[in-house]
């Protein structure tokens, strides 16, 4: 079986893994959390290095939810960083706690809009830096991230960008950040307003219809990309790892 699956099979629920965190007062390891969903599967299945140093994976989509679901022959949920699933429990023990949070991508008015939004919807988060996803010097971006105190590290550039960033601010570090996510598109959708779904969307699981409607770009992904997503992760599953 691919590492993917197989991480995406053992990584440990996402909110107690946050709870203990928050109640560890020493940063014990720096966890580096990704999401998957059937486009970024097919990005990140021949990186497998890049997946090994990951140390959680969740899918993000109803569609490879259910794929795995059954592959496993146990419930894998849908978890993705928006506010229809785990941003919002994020985002309410940070404004409880006040977590030292930095944000980290999409265009600079776009940061600079959800920033903004987040800090009128929660008026005690601890946001203690942000900036947009564009730029060519990481070790400058990730010194500034370390000197800013945080210990939470949302990152939205991308796949297989923003996963790549998260593994080398890990390794960056040294023991300050308890835990970097990833977020693809979040933070340039909360530019807009802080539910980006309707109601409606989110209650039926409509969310990929919607983006499809939506973004020319996210349609030719349901046509060519999940197709092609259902053959390899089958072909994945059925296969042994290396080393195994």
């Amino acid at each position: 079986m691919h590492e993917i699956l197989d991480k995406v099979k053992s990584s440990p629920d996402i909110y107690k893994q946050l709870a203990a965190t928050i109640e560890s007062v020493e940063v014990r390891e720096t966890q580096a959390i990704s999401f998957v969903n059937p486009y970024s599967y097919l990005l990140l299945r021949n990186n497998r290095q890049l997946v090994a140093d990951l140390d959680c994976l969740y899918t993000d989509a109803i569609s490879s939810a259910k794929i795995f679901s059954l592959l496993f022959s146990q419930k894998i949920p849908r978890i993705s960083f928006d506010l229809g699933s785990y941003a919002r429990h994020f985002f309410e023990q940070a404004n409880q706690h006040k977590l030292p949070i930095y944000l980290l991508g999409a265009k600079e008015a776009e940061i600079n809009n959800a920033v903004a939004i987040f800090k009128k919807e929660y008026p005690n988060l601890n946001i203690v830096g942000y900036r947009d996803g564009y730029f060519s010097d990481d070790v400058a971006v990730m010194q500034a991230i370390v000197d800013s105190g945080a210990q939470y590290v949302i990152c939205g550039m991308g796949t297989p960008r923003q996963d790549e960033f998260a593994v080398k601010l890990k390794q960056f570090q040294q023991g300050k950040i308890k835990q970097v996510y990833t977020c693809g598109g979040f933070l340039h959708q909360s530019s807009e307003r802080l539910e980006y779904y309707p109601h409606f969307i989110n209650r039926f699981n409509l969310r990929w219809l919607y983006r499809a409607l939506t973004n020319s770009y996210v349609a030719k992904r349901l046509f060519f990309d999940y197709p092609k997503f259902v053959f390899k992760v089958l072909a994945d599953f059925f296969t042994k790892s290396k080393g195994h």
